[in-house]
């Protein structure tokens, strides 16, 4: 069962936008952050995922 968040509104409006940017969530752990990203791929036919805890070698990839 996936309870809806107040993230899903922001999602769901990046998601309807024509230009996708990527997207970076950041917060603290246990809210829901990866539940949320899975719902919200269910719209596309393709998306990735990346957990910079899990994978810290990427986190080159980001700018603080």
């Amino acid at each position: 069962m996936y309870y809806n968040r107040l993230i899903d509104t922001y999602l769901a409006e990046w998601a309807s936008r024509s230009s996708h940017k990527p997207v970076l969530l950041r917060g603290a752990r246990q809210v829901g952050k990866s539940t949320a990203v899975r719902h919200l791929g269910e719209r596309f036919e393709n998306y990735v995922k990346i957990n910079f805890e899990k994978h810290p070698e990427y986190k080159v990839l980001c700018r603080n």
